[in-house]
């Protein structure tokens, strides 16, 4: 028994030397990396390790050198990671399928477009559809594709068991699928499913979510939503980006352990309704400061409660012919903070994000834009005795703004630390730093961070 036990120590010593693969119960790394244009000169290679064994291909010139190393190993696959240029669907499909029965773990599937890559082969498989199988034992799935490329869900009859968690995005969800995702993506598809992240796809015009597992939900950047329904009572996070920008959509959401919301969305109260309300504590939402006014802040409204409140102020640009707009906006820029700061009282930490996405449109005006609020906001008085964190971000030292640190100030009595951050194309002199100093008082920590030669630095005061 002493000779076998040293025999096979001395198997194992050699096998960690020569780089090669050992029988074994699982696959725990396969890690594949094909260039479609690669030579074939180089084939699967495999190493071994103390605690792990990895099998790798990273000059394989398609996917049948894939499948050959799938079919080289027989053993359970734990992880298996593959990212391609070569965007054939019925390439990706033929491998999805060998795996499928035998991935107990991960998989990462990415189709990837070099910058060296011609047009027409990144075209390749735009419009074609892949046939996704049934992962009946992985536990999570990642797969990124090209935008223009389908999915096709398995049938009502396929279950994810294990899946926990699923990410799927730059794709579009096929019509002739037999399932739709709301329903793959649903307790009856997948039992276990805690976390969805979609993005960057086109998806079905009634997206209906009901899941009894489901903890996470993140939806950015789809298109095609005419009607989303989110039904999850044990969800607590819900992220939705982009995603009801055409036609206000109807949606429904029951979600009451739901504790943190980010939308940066469109918002309109007749159209989105909350079945249960939640107990949320952290909320991010965004504004359009001038312009079209559908944004998030009346949720504010419904969630007045929440203690941590990100605020993304979009400022959009404007031609220099609009004097009108241009003046309200020189003396105006405040007012959609002061609104925000009325909505939510109680807020305690305080996150204004100044952003312009929309660089080089022009913006029309509304009844309901900035030109016609009446500009009281200097001479108005807050308290704010909740608030105990501030920071504010891509500040651009224009006098409104200044001004509007100062004002805070003097509205937060219990106020422990602010932070400002200048945007990284504004140059700050030293005496606009110093004035900002001398606002704050010596019970408040106040951070001013610039930008210097590419980099993000702490201002700090040549005294």
């Amino acid at each position: 028994m002493r000779r076998d036990r040293e025999e096979k120590k001395s198997r194992e010593k050699k096998n960690k030397r020569s780089g090669t693969l050992s029988s074994g119960p699982h696959i725990t790394l396969l890690s594949l990396l094909i260039p479609s244009n690669a030579s074939t000169a180089t084939g699967p290679h495999c190493a071994s390790g103390p605690n792990f064994r990895s099998c790798g291909s990273r000059t394989s010139p398609d996917f049948a050198r894939v499948a050959a190393v799938l079919r080289h190993h027989s053993a359970p696959v734990l992880l298996l990671r593959i990212e391609s240029s070569d965007p054939a669907p019925e390439k990706i499909a033929a491998v999805l399928d060998l795996v499928a029965p035998r991935l107990q773990g991960k998989l990462h599937f990415d189709i990837i477009t070099p910058g060296n890559q011609n047009s027409a082969a990144g075209a390749a498989g735009i419009g074609a559809a892949i046939r996704i199988p049934c992962f009946e034992k992985a536990t999570e799935v990642t797969i990124r594709l090209l935008r223009g490329i389908g999915i096709r869900l398995p049938p009502p009859s396929g279950v994810f068991a294990r899946l926990t968690a699923l990410s799927l995005s730059h794709c579009r969800l096929d019509d002739q699928s037999q399932r739709d995702l709301g329903g793959a993506v649903s307790s009856e598809g997948c039992p276990s499913l805690r976390e969805l992240r979609i993005r960057d796809a086109d998806v079905v015009s009634n997206l209906a979510i009901r899941s009894e597992s489901l903890r996470l939900v993140q939806l950015s950047r789809l298109e095609g939503i005419r009607q989303l329904t989110i039904s999850a009572p044990a969800l607590t996070e819900l992220d939705l980006y982009a995603c009801l920008l055409w036609g206000m959509p109807m949606v429904d959401i029951f979600a009451p352990a739901l504790g943190t919301l980010r939308w940066v969305d469109f918002f309109r109260s007749s159209s989105v309704r909350f079945r249960a309300m939640p107990n949320v504590h952290t909320l991010a939402v965004f504004v359009m400061v001038y312009g079209y006014v559908s944004h998030s802040l009346p949720l504010l409204q419904y969630f007045t409660e929440a203690r941590d409140v990100r605020l993304s102020l979009v400022y959009s640009s404007i031609s220099s012919n609009d004097k009108l707009l241009v003046e309200a906006v020189k003396d105006e820029l405040p007012a959609i903070e002061i609104l925000f700061l009325r909505m939510s009282p109680s807020t305690r930490e305080l996150k204004l994000q100044l952003e312009d996405h929309t660089e080089g449109r022009k913006v029309p005006c509304s009844s309901g834009c900035i030109c016609y609020k009446p500009r009281d906001w200097e001479t108005m008085n807050l308290s704010l005795v909740f608030l105990q964190k501030v920071e504010i971000n891509n500040l651009s030292g224009a006098e409104c703004q200044i001004y509007f640190v100062k004002r805070l100030l003097r509205w937060t009595p219990v106020l422990k630390t602010i932070t400002l951050s200048f945007d990284p194309s504004v140059t700050v002199s030293e005496e606009l730093s110093k004035e900002l100093l001398s606002f704050s008082t010596p019970e408040i920590c106040m951070e001013i961070y610039l930008h210097r030669d590419g980099a993000r630095v702490k201002y700090s005061a040549a005294n």
